[in-house]
C-alpha cells in the first residue's frame, strides 16, 4: 500500500496514456477560452506527459524513502533519519524539475503553489530528521499530515489542469 506521502505525486498509468494522447477517448483538457484549438489541447497533452515523467519518478523513489522510514522510525533514530533525508532529496529534486516545465500562465500559478507547499513540506521533512529521539521523530505526524493534505490539494488541482485523473489514494 503506497504511503500518503508517496500518493500526494502519484500517477496512475492511465493518467499516462492520456497525456501522451493514445486513446481518442481521453479526457478533454481544461482551457482559459472557450474557443480552444486542437493545438492547445495538443500542447496540454505534452505538458500533461512532461508533468507525469517528473511525478512518476519522484513518486517511485518517495514509496521507497517512506517505507524505509516507516520501517527504521520506532527502533532506529539513524535509519530513520536517513530515509527523511532522501525524501527531502525527492521533494526538493521534483520541485526543480516541476520548475523547469514552462506552463501557460494560468497552470504556471498552480505548479509554483504545488513547489511552495512541497518545499515547506521539505522544510518540516529535514526538521524532522534532526530530531535527536524517536519520540521527537514521531512527533512530527500530525504536521506531516496537514503539509501532505496541502499538497495533494495542489496534486489534485494540477491534475485537473492538464486533464489527468487524479492521483491514485491509498
Amino acid at each position: 500500500m503506497a504511503s500518503t506521502r508517496s500518493v500526494l505525486l502519484a500517477t496512475a498509468a492511465s493518467g499516462a496514456l492520456l497525456a501522451a494522447g493514445s486513446c481518442a477517448s481521453s479526457a478533454p483538457a481544461r482551457s482559459t477560452s472557450p474557443t480552444s484549438s486542437a493545438s492547445e489541447s495538443v500542447s496540454i497533452r505534452s505538458l500533461a506527459a512532461r508533468y507525469l515523467a517528473v511525478a512518476e519518478p519522484a513518486n517511485h523513489r518517495l514509496d521507497v524513502e517512506v517505507d524505509a522510514y516507516a520501517d527504521s522510525a520506532r527502533h532506529s533514530l539513524a535509519a530513520a533519519e536517513n530515509a527523511l533525508r532522501a525524501e527531502a532529496a525527492t521533494e526538493h529534486e521534483f520541485d526543480r524539475q516541476l520548475a523547469a516545465i514552462s506552463f501557460p500562465p494560468a497552470i504556471e500559478a498552480t505548479a509554483e503553489a504545488l513547489i511552495r507547499v512541497n518545499e515547506i513540506r521539505a522544510g518540516l521533512t529535514l526538521k524532522q530528521a534532526a530530531a535527536r529521539s524517536i519520540p521527537a521523530l514521531l512527533s512530527f505526524t500530525g504536521a506531516h499530515n496537514a503539509a501532505d493534505a496541502e499538497l495533494e490539494a495542489q496534486v489534485r488541482f494540477i491534475r485537473s489542469e492538464l486533464g489527468l485523473p487524479p492521483p491514485a489514494t491509498s
